[in-house]
């Protein structure tokens, strides 16, 4: 528990650093200026470098579509979406588990 205090701590100190800077110009590269702030906001610099280099393909939400007919078939119509979704987060996200 006092980990995830300091941790907090840290995480929303890292934060309100960064609401002190001024704004990037809207021509510069937000993915390079994160790579170049990653010692001074790490946490963030590490979110921000996950979420802005995301390509921009079909591929992932294609193969989620394929996954998600593999998971109901004619035998699992009665499946609830609750678990549904459960079950498709899980195999989404179990190398980040």
């Amino acid at each position: 528990m006092e980990r995830l205090a300091k941790d907090t701590t840290v995480t929303l100190d890292e934060i309100a650093e960064y609401y002190k800077l001024p704004e990037i110009p809207l021509s510069s590269d937000p993915l390079a200026w994160w790579s170049e702030k990653k010692d001074s906001f790490p946490i963030l610099s590490r979110l921000a470098r996950k979420y802005l280099a995301v390509s921009a393909t079909s591929t992932a939400s294609e193969r989620l579509f394929s996954d998600a007919g593999n998971l109901l078939t004619n035998k699992r119509t009665r499946m609830k979406p609750q678990l549904f979704k459960r079950i498709m987060f899980l195999k989404r996200n179990a190398g980040s588990i």
